[in-house]
């Protein structure tokens, strides 16, 4: 691994041809594994979690989001929208998604970002171009590169390809996944990552049927099975309010970690309602239902779970 991958190679082997569905490159994140990072955020997830805080992740086709509160009524986007999605009508500017391709031209068109493309596609010398930018600051903080989501494990052919190229400049990598896929999707991964974030969102079967809409047992299981890969693990609970916010459900989770043997940390993260503005921003409903855990609350949950897991 300590070559720098060979692009050409990778082309005369058919691989420039790969490309990854990506909606966001964040820079200079500090909370997605050790150190400074690059994070790279793959569109497409095989749960769909009701809280999630991106939910532009979901699909893996580009979508476009509308903000209104930006909107400046200049009508670029209607001009330039060949499929007539477009209209400014008594002040207002109405976005008709029915026909919407996501072609991205009224985003293009649209100088104060009322209109935003979620999701393109790009290579692995373009995610690159944008990860080598910050090495300077990896070595510095002991950082990397994270690849998150969405789900990145779904798209494996690319992450694959982009891996080598990252762990061939001699970078940290971590991965975070929800686990909801076939386990050798990771498996093929696991050569070129140092971290495993890992999210666990729940232990009950009925949170997952009514919340997370996800494979337990799949999920479950292939925790257990990464456990034995020797590749450090981090896991991840989004406590949500109303949701799985209760001792129970949280024991339930650290004693199902307690005798794993690569589990670095459990770590109890509050849910937040950031998210709801980019629901609305897709046209898409929002619960309301869900809160942010209290303080105390989190610190007691916390203190729960340090009697089976490090926390």
């Amino acid at each position: 691994m300590g070559n720098v991958y060979n692009i050409d190679e990778a082309r005369e082997g058919g691989k420039e041809r790969i490309t990854g569905q990506i909606f966001d490159i964040q820079r200079f994140a500090v909370h997605d594994g050790p150190g400074i990072r690059t994070t790279v955020f793959f569109k497409g997830c095989s749960n769909r979690c009701e809280w999630c805080h991106n939910p532009e992740s979901f699909v893996s086709r580009s979508q476009i989001q509308y903000y209104p509160n930006r909107c400046v009524f200049c009508g670029n986007c209607v001009e330039c929208c060949p499929q007539k999605c477009h209209f400014i009508d008594d002040g207002r500017h109405i976005f008709d998604r029915t026909n919407c391709t996501a072609c991205g031209l009224c985003t293009q068109s649209c100088y104060v970002n009322a209109l935003v493309l979620s999701g393109k596609p790009m290579t692995v010398d373009e995610v690159m171009e944008q990860v080598l930018a910050d090495v300077v600051y990896y070595e510095k903080s002991g950082g990397g590169v994270t690849l998150s989501g969405g789900e990145p494990v779904l798209q494996t052919d690319f992450c694959l390809e982009l891996l080598k190229c990252i762990k061939s400049h001699n970078l940290h990598v971590a991965i975070q996944t929800a686990g909801n896929y076939s386990y050798e999707r990771l498996e093929v991964l696991l050569p070129y990552a140092d971290l495993i974030m890992y999210d666990v969102k729940a232990y009950s079967r009925i949170i997952y049927d009514m919340y997370i809409h996800g494979d337990r047992d799949t999920i479950l299981n292939n925790l257990k099975k990464l456990d034995g890969e020797g590749v450090p693990v981090i896991v991840r609970t989004p406590v949500v309010g109303s949701v799985n916010d209760t001792p129970q459900e949280i024991l339930s989770i650290a004693r199902f970690l307690q005798d794993m043997k690569n589990l670095k940390q459990y770590v109890l993260l509050p849910y937040h309602s950031l998210g709801k503005v980019k629901y609305d921003a897709l046209g898409k409903e929002y619960e309301n239902a869900f809160y942010t855990p209290a303080s105390d609350a989190m610190s007691e949950l916390k203190s729960l779970a340090g009697e089976y897991v490090p926390v």
